[in-house]
């Protein structure tokens, strides 16, 4: 260990660089210090004269058995919905009888139910047709919320200008298995601490599926959700390119459950990968570093990408070979050295993360923390890697069984000329 400190102590500053912007920990750490350095935005949840009208629509495909533990958790709000409808998605289970049971018990105001699987975009487009809410909150049916998130969503839209808002996730399962460990640190780093400072610079760039408000006459004036994958960025970026503002509410907490198998999460990934490279690239052109008349907190969101998430992945096996190159048979102490480094930078962030979201550090927690640097910069950004290269290459995000095959065969047919609904 000795011997890997010293080598990185002989170091040039600007190898360290690369290697800290390639492995991409200390990201999290300039948002944890600028947060704590300018502090938060803090939702508002006083009581006002007129309290907003929300309208719940969860959307569903054999998802029967987290439907009456999120409904209960809406039941609980401080701030009670106007009505919960639930959109049965052609579900193959007993997801519609537990609707129509907790509707005949007056808990669920409308089931919807489509005699085949139409997809998530077109369920939720359903559903606001129908609700009388003047805010709409999109809710997956695994999504359990603490009792004043709804009402802290809600106040994000006393400003005029906010279109969109999303609250914050924690997982619900994170000691079912290492992966969902991993994944709990991991939501506490990108979401908590990463859309917190984003949100401040009015940069955030996707409201998340699991839980999200939307003004409903903006919704339905500009056409909805998309049908076709990663519908949730999609129509954050139509949101800020047609001017309004999208909000991270940082203290209205649900729990969602992740996938508890590597192979569950790398195909979770893949998709959520792919249809970010699809999107910001093919349908808005985002690549180049600046767009005339755009907006700085525009500019800040796309760079955010670019710089953190896109060249880090694409350069990750250059940089590799480069360090072998550079450092011939001392390549594996090198990287083990800036390991230990990101490993301590890790239990930094952990630590200031959890006090500052005042979430409770678990023995689980901790122990997973131990090899979060290696899934959060290797084994996530390998994937990561063969995403983006597999869409660059094979436009593999057509493909995706997330959109039911008739929908996206007809989407295919469809001219380019706008986006279907």
């Amino acid at each position: 260990m000795l011997e890997m400190l010293q080598l990185v102590a002989k170091t040039d500053p600007l190898q360290l660089f690369l290697a800290v912007l390639i492995f991409d920990i200390p990201r999290f750490t300039l948002s944890l210090l600028s947060l704590a350095l300018f502090g938060m935005r803090k939702s508002s949840v006083e009581p006002t004269a007129e309290e907003p009208k929300v309208s719940v629509i969860i959307p569903t495909f054999n998802g029967g058995s987290g439907l009456e533990p999120t409904i209960a958790s809406l039941r609980r709000q401080t701030l009670r919905p106007t009505e919960i409808i639930v959109i049965d998605d052609g579900s193959t289970d007993q997801t519609r009888a537990i609707a129509e049971q907790a509707r005949a018990r007056g808990v669920v105001d409308m089931v919807i139910c489509h005699g085949t699987r139409c997809g998530r975009s077109p369920a939720i487009n359903a559903g606001v047709r129908f609700a009388s809410g003047d805010l709409i909150l999109t809710v997956d049916a695994d999504t359990v919320f603490e009792p004043t998130a709804v009402a802290r969503l809600a106040a994000a839209f006393r400003d005029p200008r906010v279109a969109g808002a999303s609250g914050n996730i924690a997982l619900s399962n994170e000691r079912d298995s290492l992966w969902t460990g991993l994944q709990s640190v991991e939501y506490l780093m990108s979401i908590s601490a990463g859309r917190s400072i984003l949100d401040v610079a009015g940069a955030i760039a996707c409201l998340s599926g699991a839980c999200s408000m939307y003004r409903r006459d903006v919704f339905l004036h500009h056409g909805g959700l998309d049908v076709g994958p990663g519908e949730d960025l999609e129509y954050s970026l139509r949101l800020r390119r047609l001017g309004h503002l999208i909000r991270f509410v940082p203290d209205a907490w649900a729990e969602t459950a992740g996938p508890t198998s590597g192979i569950g999460l790398l195909r979770q990934r893949a998709r959520w990968d792919r249809d970010a490279l699809r999107i910001r690239f093919m349908m808005y052109g985002e690549l180049s570093f600046f767009h005339p008349l755009e907006r700085f907190p525009d500019t800040l969101q796309r760079l955010d990408f670019i710089v953190f998430d896109l060249i880090p992945t694409l350069a990750l096996p250059f940089y590799l070979a480069y360090v072998v190159l550079l450092f011939g048979p001392n390549a594996a102490s090198f990287l083990g050295a800036i390991y230990l480094l990101l490993l301590w930078i890790s239990f930094f962030n952990m630590a200031l993360a959890f006090v500052m979201f005042n979430r409770s550090i678990s023995l689980f927690a901790l122990g997973t923390s131990l090899i979060f640097p290696f899934y959060q910069g290797v084994y996530l950004k390998c994937a990561r890697f063969f995403s983006y290269s597999s869409e660059i290459v094979f436009a593999t995000s057509r493909h995706d069984d997330f959109v039911p095959p008739r929908v996206r065969r007809a989407l295919l047919e469809t001219p380019v000329s706008g986006h279907a609904r």
